[in-house]
């Protein structure tokens, strides 16, 4: 599946797929309105319309686009993520889910049988850890491929089993709970959530100071890298409260969370992007004097874990070449 035809799936099959119907349907099944599937909220803010031959939508009024973009903005992934992601949805080249040329006749999510159950369901979850099959392979990814510690890896992460109830399958992934009581997982070939998506937060001992990541994977690649390169920043995130958005979606909520804090100082770890430029200056107008942008450390890079998987490499070479 290329960008093209992830535009022209049909979103409102997409959502159904991932559990979530919506409340209100108006011109003959062209808009269709939801309870935001990017956080809990009592009114429907997100909607769908057909036009131009394809599916837009838009959240809250200051996010929207394809499906391919809400698939990017629900997944927390980038092209690539949310095309495999979307993939796995709707099957390759599946007619079932792919837009008709001419406005639907009647609400879609009436000829989608998936529609009365989630795509993934959770089964176990267990401590991450050497110890079982599932465990050491999981951290063995983590450590490879993403270069972080196995150790502030085990701390902070459990091992997630969950069901594909579209193959009959069995699966596992190292995840981390987010408020909605959902999790967050990732392993080698996946990237994706269980349940409802949500902001994670971890209490820390220190009061009045909190660190905000987009990921996981870049929250734990900071605390391997400067537990290394800089022991007291090291000790400075471990002991703050820690908020991971799990998709920059959910930026309204960081910012609720934030101010619930009454925090003194906040150290913003976003991405090198447009998203993650974005969130950054509305925390930094939200908290002037308080919010405080620690990208430096990885300028050159997207995010933490591409800088983190560099820094170890250009390490390696280093020892090779003396």
């Amino acid at each position: 599946m290329n960008s093209e035809q992830a535009k022209k799936l049909s979103l409102p099959d997409i959502l159904a797929k991932l559990g979530h119907q919506p409340v209100r349907t108006l011109k003959g099944g062209n808009e269709l309105w939801y309870k935001s599937p990017f956080r809990n909220e009592a009114d429907a803010s997100f909607h769908t319309s057909f036009l131009g031959g394809k599916w837009i939508w838009k959240d809250f009024g200051d996010s929207g686009g394809t499906v391919l973009d809400f698939a990017m903005s629900y997944y927390g992934a980038d092209i690539k993520g949310a095309l495999a992601n979307l993939e796995r949805l709707s099957g390759t080249y599946q007619q079932s889910l792919l837009s008709t040329p001419t406005a639907p006749k009647a609400p879609p999510q009436a000829t989608t049988p998936a529609a009365t159950s989630e795509t993934l369901v959770l089964r176990k979850v267990n401590s991450l850890s050497v110890d079982s099959f599932n465990g050491k392979a999981l951290l063995q990814y983590l450590t490879e491929k993403r270069a972080v510690d196995p150790i502030i890896a085990a701390k902070y992460l459990v091992e997630v089993q969950y069901l594909n109830n579209e193959t009959g399958k069995v699966y596992f992934a190292a995840g981390i709970r987010n408020e909605a009581e959902g999790y967050e997982i990732r392993n080698a070939y996946f990237k994706s959530s269980i349940g409802k998506k949500g902001v994670t937060f971890i209490k820390g001992r220190r009061e009045g100071q909190a660190a905000v990541f987009e990921g996981f994977i870049d929250f734990l690649s900071a605390l391997t890298y400067y537990q290394t390169a800089d022991l007291t920043k090291f000790q400075e995130l471990v002991q703050a409260d820690t908020l991971i958005m799990n998709s920059a979606s959910f930026h309204e909520r960081t910012k609720e969370l934030l101010k619930s804090g009454s925090y003194s100082k906040i150290s913003l770890y976003l991405d090198n992007d447009a998203t993650g430029q974005k969130v950054k200056t509305m925390l930094e107008g939200e908290f002037p004097n308080k919010a405080e942008d620690c990208s430096e450390a990885y300028n050159d890079h997207k995010d933490f874990n591409l800088f983190l998987i560099s820094h170890q490499l250009k390490s390696i070479k280093g020892i090779f070449q003396r």
